[in-house]
């Protein structure tokens, strides 16, 4: 055989030795030995978790400056439990129930509702530095309802009722006794303005007896709204408000003032205020006086005259 053949041969005899490794490698998925690669993991969704952007207490109400959000795992999120959010705009008016630290994510149970508070949580830490918190009771007239919530900002109304001077005149000629004033009048003055809500406190709801089940023939009770509607109830709320020490002496002297009711529901109110103006500057009202009804807003006086004497009557004017 010529050695040009024998060398052809060669070369066909290893061409194909390359050709069945080729398929032994590919077959085996690209592995030498026969071992197969395992497949490459599906990556776990993320998901988007709001968190506090920064510190907040008790009685905060979140803005949107206040919040951020954290991408996490799908894992992550379901450990926090599933009463978060993921979008800012979820908490965005809600009023804060405690102390939050910085990047705790934020859930349900983290905010409040009228009287939701649990004995023993912390208050003192929701009270702002210099400031104290003061109880007030407020009925449905006085108390905006009863409506206020936490985190709302008022003012408080101060009335309090003065005995007048009293002044008397005795004509000598006709024999009779005048008298002006001595009655109590009653004074009204906006005396705090721009204080916030930290807590309100209703009363604890009257348990209610299930509807007995309707016996069979008879027509099925009419189903009422689960919703809490507002109604005029004559209830009364304690509402805790933040105020500087001196404003403080201003409550307590009041609340003690009336003595036909020790908490003194008539001599206190308060006025809600927009949570727009919540940084407005204080606004200066000259307080109201019966006086001032009359020469600034034209209330008629009642005018007694009418049975004196005439000539005595012409020496009293108002």
């Amino acid at each position: 055989m010529k050695r040009s053949n024998r060398l052809l041969i060669l070369l066909g005899v290893f061409l194909a030795v390359i050709a069945m490794m080729a398929v032994v490698v590919i077959g085996g998925g690209g592995t030498t030995g026969g071992a197969k690669a395992s497949p490459t993991p599906t990556p776990e969704p993320q998901v988007q978790v709001v968190v506090a952007k920064v510190d907040m207490a008790l009685g905060d109400r979140i803005t949107a400056d206040m919040v951020d959000v954290q991408t996490m795992t799908l894992s992550e999120r379901d450990e926090l439990g599933v009463d978060t959010f993921s979008n800012p705009t979820q908490v965005v008016g809600k009023v804060v129930g405690g102390q939050i630290i910085k990047g705790t994510p934020l859930s349900a149970s983290a905010f409040l509702s009228p009287g939701s508070i649990t004995k023993g949580q912390d208050l003192a830490s929701a009270i702002a530095p210099g400031r104290v918190a003061v109880a007030m009771e407020v009925d449905q007239v006085n108390g905006v309802g009863t409506l206020i919530v936490p985190g709302d900002h008022v003012d408080v109304i101060l009335s309090v009722w003065v005995d007048e001077l009293e002044i008397q005149y005795m004509d000598e000629d006709s024999g009779w006794e005048v008298k002006v004033g001595g009655n109590p009048a009653v004074t009204t003055k906006m005396v705090i303005q721009n204080r916030k809500v930290l807590v309100t406190l209703l009363p604890q709801a009257e348990a209610t007896e299930e509807p007995a089940p309707a016996a069979a023939g008879t027509a099925t009770p009419e189903p009422k709204p689960s919703a809490e509607t507002v109604a005029n109830t004559g209830q009364h709320m304690i509402v805790i408000v933040e105020l500087l020490p001196e404003e403080a002496e201003v409550i307590r002297w009041a609340q003690r003032m009336e003595i036909t009711d020790p908490q003194n529901y008539i001599s206190l109110g308060l006025a809600l205020r927009s949570d727009k103006d919540n940084d407005a500057p204080p606004v200066k009202t000259a307080g109201i006086t019966f006086r001032q009804l009359v020469t600034i807003y034209g209330v008629l006086p009642p005018d007694g005259r009418g049975i004196i004497p005439e000539d005595i009557a012409k020496q009293i004017t108002w």
